[in-house]
């Protein structure tokens, strides 16, 4: 039986358009019939906010994909040589607990076995100590490929659509809480099983917003945010039937390319998708993407650190696009804008930018800018002169300065050239200073920092040595300059090719296909060859030894932006696109810090890559905590549930810091609790949550995933947590370090972490209440033994020790559990009896579901919204006014 569209959003009027399927060529595949189709991704019901509006997806094109998910036979057989710890205990059963990485490169292998191209591309594969894959370096989506790879989400979507019946699935009413056998529940008149139910799916899409419009032949975001998140599709045999929705994209948690849980596995799609269609977060739809090729970790062996930038011209859409690596992670962001931006360049601090609306080469009026260095180019400030082209950061005098041109046009007369100028002006707090003149002539390729010494490159390579203006390289045409940032006086160019130069032994070459470089007195010394079948354009210095410059194809698009080596001449690509101009490379050095004794690849980065999102959360609290750690009177631990359910605005009777965060879990408080709420506070109560159900979590549930992955905690126990306390550069290494406010999946900011009211739902349960206790013992039995000891600790300390049970969603009273992770009832109320027999005060505001906590305190089944924190923050501050 068909489920109703009221059950699961699924008729085809809402999700998409009737699609005809038949048998592929391919084994286990079948032919989906979809050009001239149209799928509906998301909705316009009440949903999270990833999940709206409803968007209409278009195909032009027809595709293949499998009938079932892939299994534990077919994917170990098709990798017989690779070492992988899959607990299987059949080969029928559903591949599940790996990676989408897992699944690309499967999807790959398969591509071999059917002598096709590979739709997938990368240089480099990372795997665990069981054989997952949890990195693949220099990754890359081919959708012109005609391969074996994973079903976009609307190509998942208008098939599952047709057949999507999650009543008649694998789900948490039937399944025993364990995967099953693929197809062994009703298989659909298509021949295709398990859309809904048994695992839930990889696809091949970023994870990114929907638009109310229309879009052809969409293939997802064109990255994964700051947060590099990725879809799933489908539900498993952990999820109720009507829970179970066609709109749905994700899990509980954030969801990445290195995730792998035993209810995720893939099926298989295979074709081309012609003119690929990316949306942004902004509603942009275009064909083209900015795609990092280089890890953060190559970035930091380069360089030394992750606190890096790229920044560059996007000359098809004529704005500013920005790669950070600053988090451990490779985001992309645009700063749209109605101005012409050329040649930017990021301030010696990394915060902001400076670009021009003139171009080398160019004569013509020209204006200049800084704004901040963030997605919306913020604190944007003009030059006010008539004409200013081609800015560079300099620090002069203790003072950071900006120097620039008056016109950036070819140099080749010598009189036109000297009536130009060059100049330098003081910016500082926001605002330019007064400009003032240091050099007759467009030096507009660097000079030094006395002015005495200037390059520029635009026609011929022009020099200001000691008050004269002198032409080098014989005259020849040159361009692309770039004077050294050293003081070493060395200049690099581009030049045309063709034929050897004098006093320098070298290969003829074409034109741009090498970087040249000349000393102080011009010099030919060395000289970078481009990578086979490109040339070399817009070269800058970054160090004394790294150039970053564009790489140019046959066609003379600007494909991608490399970093040179002229130590040893590698050429590193770091990011691909279609037309990508004018880049500037900026990294922290060891010394911008006023505390040098500090290391700021670890001081304070409490976030970086491959920690989940709860670890972001953490961040934010650790800044509220270093920030607040000296008022604090009341500290509060705990999950998300005390995150959302404590609003520190609210709380009058003294300073209360919430440090909890989502997934908080009992190890997670205690290293909290034991190594920085003792150590650096005078609070004299300490609230922890007590959540019977979170009771089964262990050190590996939560916590090891933020704490191993952490540089900022790891260097914090490297320093034994700082017992004479922390330095200003600390705290303010701690606010810079990385937090991508603009990718929040919950509808609250860290300004306010607070939920709207959505109200309570469904009585949400995650795991058999009958297997919990068995399965988990261990776990709950350790957790009470840690709170015993915080109880200890803080009768030590004058603490008050506060256990705060959180209220849930009352309807679990009708249930067999306690709340969303199975612990049955009766196992609850024995826990709770242990924890009235400690020395704390226990804060039951949840009581076995009869509390007073209404559907419109509520955002869902376990988290308080707004109105529910209000109570909730003023019974606490009654209760501590009593204990005092």
């Amino acid at each position: 039986m068909m489920a109703t569209a009221c059950d699961s959003g699924s008729d085809a009027t809402v999700s998409g358009s009737p699609v005809d399927i038949e048998d592929s060529a391919i084994e286990g595949m079948l032919r989906v019939h979809s050009a001239g189709g149209f799928a509906m991704l998301g909705t316009d019901k009440k949903a999270k906010a990833m999940e709206r509006p409803q968007m209409r997806v278009k195909f032009d094109y027809d595709y293949s994909i499998g009938r079932s998910e892939v299994t534990c036979g077919e994917f170990l057989e098709l990798q017989k040589d690779r070492h992988f710890d899959l607990k299987c205990e059949n080969d029928s059963l559903p591949v599940a607990d790996v990676t989408y990485y897992d699944a690309v490169l499967f999807a790959n292998a398969k591509s071999k076995s059917l002598k096709k191209d590979t739709a997938y591309t990368y240089s480099s594969a990372s795997f665990d100590n069981e054989g997952r894959c949890t990195n693949l370096e220099g990754f890359v989506y081919h959708p012109e490929v005609e391969g074996v790879r994973l079903p976009t989400e609307a190509e998942w979507t208008l098939v599952a659509n047709k057949v999507w019946d999650p009543i008649n699935s694998w789900n948490a009413e039937n399944s025993d809480y364990k995967v099953h056998q693929v197809c062994s529940m009703d298989l659909g008149s298509d021949g295709i099983c398990d859309m809904a139910g048994n695992v839930m799916e990889w696809v091949n899409d970023w994870l990114g917003n929907f638009a109310d419009t229309t879009i052809i032949n969409y293939a997802g975001a064109p990255d994964g945010g700051n947060l590099r998140q990725r879809v799933l599709k489908g539900g498993s045999y952990r999820d109720a039937a009507k829970d179970m929705k066609l709109y749905s994209r994700g899990d509980v948690y954030t969801v990445t390319s290195e995730t792998h849980k035993e209810y995720i596995g893939f099926r298989l799609a295979y074709g081309a998708i012609p003119d690929a269609q990316w949306m942004d977060n902004r509603g942009d739809a275009s064909s083209s993407r900015v795609i990092p090729l280089a890890s953060p970790l190559a970035i930091r062996n380069m360089t030394g650190t992750y606190q890096a930038k790229i920044v560059f011209r996007n000359e098809e859409t004529g704005n500013l696009d920005v790669v950070d690596f600053s988090s451990g992670v490779a985001s992309v962001f645009e700063i749209r804008d109605t101005l012409a931006v050329y040649h930017p360049v990021i301030s010696p601090d990394g915060k902001k930018v400076a670009f021009s609306t003139g171009t080398e080469g160019v004569s013509g009026t020209s204006s200049l800018y800084v704004r901040n260095l963030n997605s919306t180019g913020s604190n944007l400030v003009k030059l006010d002169v008539p004409s200013a082209a081609i800015p560079r950061w300099m620090v002069y005098m203790g003072d950071t300065s900006i120097v620039y041109v008056t016109d950036a046009g070819n140099n080749e007369d010598t009189q036109a050239f000297l009536k130009q100028s060059t100049w330098r002006v003081r910016f500082k707090d926001g605002k330019f200073g007064t400009p003032y003149k240091i050099l007759d002539g467009a030096y507009h390729s660097g000079v030094d920092v006395l002015g005495s010494f200037g390059i520029s490159g635009a026609r011929k390579l022009r020099a200001h040595v000691s008050g004269i203006d002198t032409v080098w390289f014989n005259g020849d045409q040159a361009c692309n300059a770039s004077l050294s940032k050293d003081g070493s006086k060395k200049t690099l160019f581009l030049d045309f090719g063709s034929k050897k130069r004098d006093g320098y032994e070298g290969e003829s070459y074409g034109v741009h296909e090498r970087i040249l470089m000349v000393d102080s007195l011009g010099n030919l010394v060395d000289e970078y060859p481009s990578p086979e079948n490109y040339a070399f354009d817009h070269t800058e210095w970054v160090s004394d030894h790294l150039v970053i410059a564009s790489l140019t194809a046959n066609n003379g698009a600007h494909e991608k932006i490399v970093m040179v080596n002229t130590q040893d001449s590698s050429v590193t690509e770091l990011v691909e696109g279609n037309e990508l101009w004018h880049p500037d490379f900026w990294f922290k050095s060891q010394g911008d810090s006023d505390d040098e004794l500090l290391d700021f690849d670890s001081a304070g980065v409490y976030y970086s890559a491959g920690i989940p999102f709860s670890g972001l959360d953490l961040r934010v609290k650790m800044e509220d905590f270093w920030t607040n750690k000296d008022e604090a009177t009341v500290v509060a631990l705990g999950s998300s549930r005390v995150m959302f359910g404590l609003n520190e605005k609210a709380f009058e009777s003294g300073v209360l810091v919430n440090m909890g965060y989502s997934s908080g879990d009992f190890s997670g408080m205690n290293f909290l609790f034991r190594n920085y709420v003792l150590n650096h506070t005078d609070a004299k109560f300490v609230v922890v949550e007590f959540s019977p159900d979170f009771m089964i979590t262990d050190d590996n549930t939560s916590w090891n995933l933020i704490y191993l992955r952490s540089p900022g905690f790891l260097y914090d126990q490297h320093h034994n947590f700082w017992p004479d306390g922390v330095s200003n550069a600390f705290v303010t290494a701690v606010k810079d370090s990385y937090k991508p406010t603009d990718s929040l999946s919950l509808p609250y900011t860290y300004d306010e972490i607070l939920l709207p009211t959505e109200g309570w739902g469904s009585p949400l349960i995650y795991r058999d209440s009958n297997e919990v206790e068995k399965t988990y013992k261990e776990s709950i039995l350790a957790n009470l033994e840690t709170l015993r000891n915080m109880c200890k600790l803080a009768k030590e300390r004058d603490i008050r020790l506060i256990a705060l049970i959180p209220p849930l969603n009352p309807k679990y009273r009708e249930t067999g559990a306690f709340g969303l992770y199975g612990i049955s009832r009766s196992s609850a109320l024995a826990l709770i009896d242990s924890v009235k027999q400690m020395d704390l005060v226990l804060m039951d505001e949840n009581k076995m579901g009869y509390h007073d906590y209404g559907s419109n305190m509520a955002y869902n089944t376990d988290h308080l919204s707004k109105n529910g924190a209000a109570q909730l923050t003023r019974r606490l501050d009654s209760l501590i006014r009593t204990l005092k």
